[in-house]
């Protein structure tokens, strides 16, 4: 939680230079920081425990207010699977890096799509009693989403979303396994525009 809110103001920071200027050109707006939380859905046959707390935050900008770059850090929480004293687990974070579009289309009401790469990192454990041991896994991926949300003011925006991330585990190789998963998740997000 602390990353994520670490990572929320060095992108207010980094982006109030861009803002000001934006603001002088008559493009206010355009520049944005989204916060999401909610639940992932781990799509793994075999897990006991598919279901944990999603946490996201993105800052980019759009063009015309319409469509852009983004870049953020999500976690998706934890999967498990538990069996006679013995509990494995694997937890992803990733950053991400992609685009994104937002279309006004009745009053304040929108609908906002986004994609892209993701870098994750993923950390697998295996608890038995007291003993637990982790290995940690960094791998390519990609992500995507879509939302329907309403604008509260002309800054902030409320909504509701599905994503789903791509995201895999091992190193992959001729003699090392690599495990390939899909992670649903459903949030709400706030949205501050500069």
């Amino acid at each position: 939680m602390n990353k994520t809110l670490l990572s929320a103001v060095l992108a207010v920071a980094a982006l109030s230079p861009f803002a000001a200027k934006a603001d002088e050109a008559n493009q206010l707006n355009n520049f944005f920081v989204t916060g999401n939380l909610g639940q992932s859905n781990y799509r793994v046959g075999g897990l006991t425990d598919k279901s944990d707390v999603f946490q996201s935050v993105r800052f980019g900008w759009r063009w015309n207010n319409i469509v852009g770059a983004e870049a953020g850090f999500t976690s998706l929480g934890q999967g498990k699977y538990s069996a006679n004293n013995v509990t494995v687990g694997v937890q992803p974070k990733a950053v991400i890096l992609g685009v994104n579009a937002k279309y006004d289309f009745y009053g304040p009401w929108f609908v906002s799509g986004h994609a892209g790469y993701l870098r994750s990192r993923t950390t697998g454990s295996v608890t038995y009693g007291d003993s637990r041991m982790t290995e940690k896994s960094w791998n390519n991926g990609w992500y995507g989403g879509v939302g329907v949300g309403y604008n509260v003011t002309e800054n902030v925006a409320l909504a509701i979303n599905y994503d789903n991330y791509h995201v895999k585990y091992g190193r992959g190789g001729s003699n090392q396994p690599q495990t390939n998963a899909n992670v649903a998740a459903y949030s709400a997000s706030v949205e501050y525009r500069f």
